[in-house]
């Protein structure tokens, strides 16, 4: 009995907040005449604001005229396009095809990043910037580069209006000023610099700068914005909410959950406020459930529960179109169409709108956008100027905003600087050589602008080290030089080695492991054809040698131990062309890579250390002055590596290598070419690893075949089973040779292999089974985490 008295009680209660809700509709509806301004207000709430497009569905379908738009962070978005005249269905193509996983990194495809960074670009899983000589944290994770990049081409028909009165339907949105408190609304100026400063989440989103104030999510203030629509003019309010929940007692054990909750008590307690203000209210917020502001990934989820809510009001909203029917009240909604206006003129400032005042900088922003004043340009030429710039790297964020003049536009470009240095990390392991930390530290414009420095180790087993400095001459984006040193130590994966290397008995070696050392110098100028591609000429100094890794036991057993076996350098002076227009490092879908090169080599200097004693089997391989080997004269090297890739669907791509590396110098008969170590080409591994020294093949470890030529070609399909999940199965076939050219006294190779491939935070996992016709087993190769 007690149970259904409080059932009794409970249903009693919610007839009688119907009712007192429907009356106060029904009073407001009896109120309306042919002078009232209805109004619309959309809450924010991150990705959960994708429930708004249920009640712009229901404003369309019915016919429901707005005279005023207010909206907060995703509110924002969608009530600042609506109010430029997209309507409900074009606004949710938008969301679902968006690349939200870009919207949320600071990445740019890889294609965009200059060839005079690409060395670098998307190798480490954390950076820090470096103040006063310490790494400190970022002061935002997200600059949302790519976000304004997609907000400028959503609002780019309304570039040239800068009071958003004028749009299609008046709209205000709502920012707080993070420097002095308090709330600023925006009715003038850029439209999407404007719905770039409502969704600036603090420490997710990078504030922005408006008229000189640092402007971040509104939702700090008002995340709700009835009050701010009613000032407008509206007499009716239409709204939508999908802010915050408190959590209970239990959930705020959760310390992240008691931080939010602390923010959320405020947010709540003023909804309460605004929503005495609202005549037709949809509450999205216990029908989102736990879903939260960063679940971008389930926006078809959210779009789903927000139609499903709306139409809860479907009575509701009928009554509202028909007492607007009745009176004559006409819905018109269409998209503002884009006026052609030509740029006249350009300014350059930094973000905070200070102006760039050395004429250097200015004069190669310009060269690299390549705009003229005069002309006019549409929405994919001025994106593509801006990622251009952007691509130097020598910004983190560069975005522009429109200001109409009588003879046209001005585009304003902003740019924020990055900070001088930057402390990065990234981890990696494979089977085939060792688990490592990679450091870096780059510093940029050291000696002088638009210069670059860096200085990277990999703390494992395997050391390896590399410093590089490089500068841009003059005032344009063509000329640059670049110097380098490298150190890097790998075990051996020499087959021919390990194939001679046995005792006298024909047991197995004493010396199992060898090591291989090689340093390297290089000076070069190069000059960028394009922002993908560059020629460059220059001198590289190399040193190697090679030495057995013994431990203490094995030491002992062996008289007069030398770790020693051969040492060489030498000199090559080098012509290189590159071109790189490949969409990502990784599981690369679109584009190509094309490397040309062609080598001199001279000033050889070697020594073998003992081999007759230590390791007999090896001294015939190693030693030049064997009767049945010869050193080439005026040895010239000639390769060529391309890998191009093409999407068939948007799951399937199909990709292609050829590969040739041949040689050239004077012939003797019945004599092998002999060449130096570093001369040859390694042939072997599974990954894609862009050095045009070492082309992969199934089958093979990494350098595990060194060839004196070689010509290959592979074919592989990239599959993607889900987000990020790759399979590939691949064919390799080629002609490899001891000779000069591959194609004298060939031996032909096929392999094939299967690579499971998955895109993770901490860079590529790879697990690869492969097998070629000359060896009879397979190798598997696992690899995590991003390459030196």
């Amino acid at each position: 009995m007690k149970k259904l008295l409080i059932f009794l009680a409970i249903g009693f209660s919610l007839t009688l907040w119907s009712q007192q809700k429907n009356d106060s509709l029904n009073i407001a509806l009896q109120n309306v005449t042919k002078d009232t301004k209805f109004g619309l207000a959309l809450s924010g709430g991150g990705a959960k604001g994708f429930a708004h497009i249920g009640i712009l569905k229901m404003i369309d379908s019915l016919g429901i005229k707005v005279d005023y738009i207010t909206g907060t962070s995703m509110g924002g978005i969608l009530g600042g396009l609506y109010a430029m005249g997209y309507n409900a269905d074009q606004l949710k193509k938008k969301i679902y095809k968006v690349d939200w996983y870009r919207i949320l990194s600071n990445k740019i495809p890889y294609n965009k990043v200059n060839i005079s960074e690409k060395d670098e670009y998307d190798k480490y899983i954390l950076e820090f910037p470096v103040v006063k000589g310490v790494p400190t944290l970022p002061s935002s994770y997200i600059e949302g580069q790519y976000m304004g990049e997609v907000l400028n081409t959503l609002t780019f028909n309304a570039k040239h209006i800068n009071d958003f009165s004028q749009l299609r339907i008046p709209v205000e949105l709502t920012s707080s000023d993070i420097e002095n408190g308090g709330l600023v609304m925006q009715k003038k100026g850029s439209l999407p610099l404007a719905i770039r400063s409502t969704l600036a989440i603090p420490a997710a989103f990078a504030p922005v700068y408006i008229d000189g104030k640092l402007l971040v999510d509104g939702g700090l203030d008002r995340n709700y914005p009835a009050n701010e629509v009613r000032e407008m003019g509206a007499d009716f309010v239409i709204g939508g909410y999908t802010g915050f929940r408190l959590f209970t007692k239990k959930e705020i054990e959760n310390p992240m959950k008691m931080i939010y909750q602390t923010h959320a008590i405020r947010s709540v307690e003023d909804f309460k406020h605004q929503k005495a203000l609202s005549n037709i209210l949809v509450d999205f917020v216990n029908p989102l459930g736990d879903i939260t502001t960063k679940d971008f990934a389930q926006y078809r989820k959210i779009i789903k529960i927000g139609e499903i809510e709306a139409r809860k009001h479907l009575p509701e909203f009928v009554a509202l179109a028909e007492a607007q029917r009745k009176l004559g009240i006409k819905y018109e909604h269409e998209m503002i169409e884009e006026v052609k206006l030509p740029t006249t003129k350009f300014t350059f400032s930094e973000e905070d709108g200070t102006p760039l005042t050395d004429p250097v900088e200015v004069e190669t922003i310009k060269r690299e956008m390549g705009l003229k004043e005069g002309k006019y340009y549409d929405v994919k030429e001025v994106n593509e100027a801006v990622d251009r710039v952007f691509g130097m790297r020598q910004y983190i964020k560069v975005y522009y905003t429109y200001t109409k003049v009588d003879d046209g536009l001005v585009m304003n470009v902003f740019v924020k600087k990055t900070k001088k240095g930057a402390f990065k990390l990234a981890l990696h392991y494979d089977n085939e050589q060792s688990v490592g930390i990679i450091v870096n530290y780059t510093y940029r414009n050291l000696f002088a602008n638009r210069s670059r420095f860096l200085a990277t180790i990999d703390v494992s087993e395997r050391f390896k080290a590399r410093l590089a400095y490089q500068q841009f001459l003059g005032t344009g984006d063509r000329w640059w030089f670049d110097a380098e040193a490298k150190i890097i130590h790998l075990k051996s994966n020499d087959l021919i080695f390990r194939m001679f290397d046995f005792d006298e008995e024909g047991g197995t070696s004493k010396f199992p492991n060898h090591m291989y050392r090689n340093i390297t110098g290089k000076i070069a100028f190069n000059y960028n054809v394009s922002s993908n591609a560059f020629f460059s000429l220059g001198t590289e100094f190399s040193a190697e040698r090679l030495y057995t890794l013994l431990d203490k036991v094995d030491q002992s057993k062996v008289d007069n131990f030398s770790k020693k076996l051969y040492s060489h350098s030498n000199f090559n002076t080098f012509f290189k062309f590159e071109q790189n227009s490949l969409n990502k490092r990784y599981f690369f879908t679109r584009g190509n890579h094309l490397q040309v090169s062609a080598r001199y080599y001279y000033g050889d200097q070697y020594d073998l250390y003992d081999l007759k004693n230590v390791q007999p089997q090896l001294y015939p391989l190693l030693n030049p002055n064997e009767e049945y080997y010869y050193i080439p004269k005026n040895l010239v090297s000639f390769s060529l590596n391309e890998n191009f890739a093409y999407p068939i669907t948007r799951r399937l791509t199909a990709k292609a290598n050829v590969f040739l590396g041949t040689n050239f110098g004077s012939i003797r008969e019945e004599a092998l070419p002999y060449l130096f170590l570093n001369q040859k080409y390694n042939l072997g591994g599974s990954e894609y690893n862009y050095d045009i020294m070492n082309p992969e093949f199934n089958g093979l470890r990494q350098k595990e075949l060194p060839l004196t030529s070689v010509a290959k070609v592979g074919i592989a399909l990239q599959y993607r089973i889900m987000k990020k999940l790759y399979l590939t199965p691949s064919v390799h076939y080629g002609k490899i040779s001891q000779e000069l050219s591959p194609f004298n006294d060939e031996q032909n190779l096929f392999g094939y292999g299967l690579n499971l491939g998955y895109e993770s935070l901490i860079g590529p996992i790879n697990i690869n089974v492969s097998r070629n016709d000359q060896l009879d087993f397979s190798r598997i190769y696992f690899s995590i985490g991003f390459k030196f």
